[in-house]
């Protein structure tokens, strides 16, 4: 690993983490959809914290939730899952080293596979009672496999952008099993309801049970409470897009 990434990013496990888990990261973008999938989730799972990233690129901020200090971007456990949950948006200085250092870590846990979770955006939400969950693979096995259960579709055209775009690569350039699952979602309005479409499809991928009315029940007050963490992605998600802009040749304007 370079010296200097090394350096910028850091995984510090406070408990051990075993080796051949599955890694679900849930880092704030489209809808908000992976941070709620992946904060539920690590509720209803009853998993525990072991971890945390650390950068000197992170703001200096800290979480504070029932007299209890928090680092932003945190690693639960349970079973056979490790999750990834972070409060903030990446800011996008560290958005490629973030990413490259997830994967080589994960590479070194000897994880099995990386799940990401995330919107995908649909002007035409409002009008969608119930969204369409697409997956991409990092290789055709992985894509296969996820286009096995019923009721998802393929990603075939697009931009993935942010952490996740950048965990596919590099997940590709080092031969590491990764999967994106995206839902059509609200791009600047948390979205609960897309979220439950993506954990009822990661409920069958990975065999495990997990009750989505809950999340479905408390979708007014997460959209609430998630809306200054919205308007902070939206920002975050509009720097990503100019940066894109600057490096993509006019004809793909």
């Amino acid at each position: 690993m370079p010296e200097e990434l090394e350096e910028l990013v850091r995984i510090v496990e406070v408990e051990p983490i075993r080796e051949g888990v599955i890694i679900i990261e849930g880092f704030p973008d489209v809808g908000l959809v992976g941070t709620i999938a992946a904060s539920f989730l690590t509720d209803k799972l009853q998993m525990r914290e072991v971890g945390y990233v650390e950068s000197d690129a992170l703001p200096p901020i800290i979480s504070v939730k029932n007299g209890k200090v928090l680092d932003l971007i945190r690693l639960y456990s349970g079973d056979n899952i490790v999750v990834i949950l972070s409060e903030i948006p990446i800011p996008l200085p560290i958005v490629r080293p973030l990413s490259q250092k997830i994967i080589e870590w994960a590479i070194s846990k000897k994880a099995k596979m990386i799940v990401s979770l995330t919107g995908m955006p649909e002007p035409g939400r409002l009008n969608i009672d119930v969204p369409k969950v697409y997956v991409l693979g990092s290789n055709d096995k992985i894509s296969r496999d996820a286009l096995r259960i019923d009721g998802v579709e393929a990603f075939t055209d697009g931009y993935i952008t942010g952490v996740k775009g950048m965990i596919l690569r590099e997940s590709i350039r080092k031969d590491f099993n990764a999967l994106l699952i995206l839902s059509q979602a609200h791009f600047n309005y948390p979205d609960p309801g897309s979220a439950a479409e993506v954990l009822k499809y990661l409920s069958k991928l990975l065999s495990i049970s997990i009750d989505i009315k809950p999340l479905l029940e408390s979708a007014e007050e997460l959209k609430l409470r998630l809306r200054d963490l919205m308007r902070r992605t939206s920002q975050a998600m509009q720097d990503v897009q100019k940066s894109r802009e600057l490096e993509l040749p006019a004809v793909y304007l």
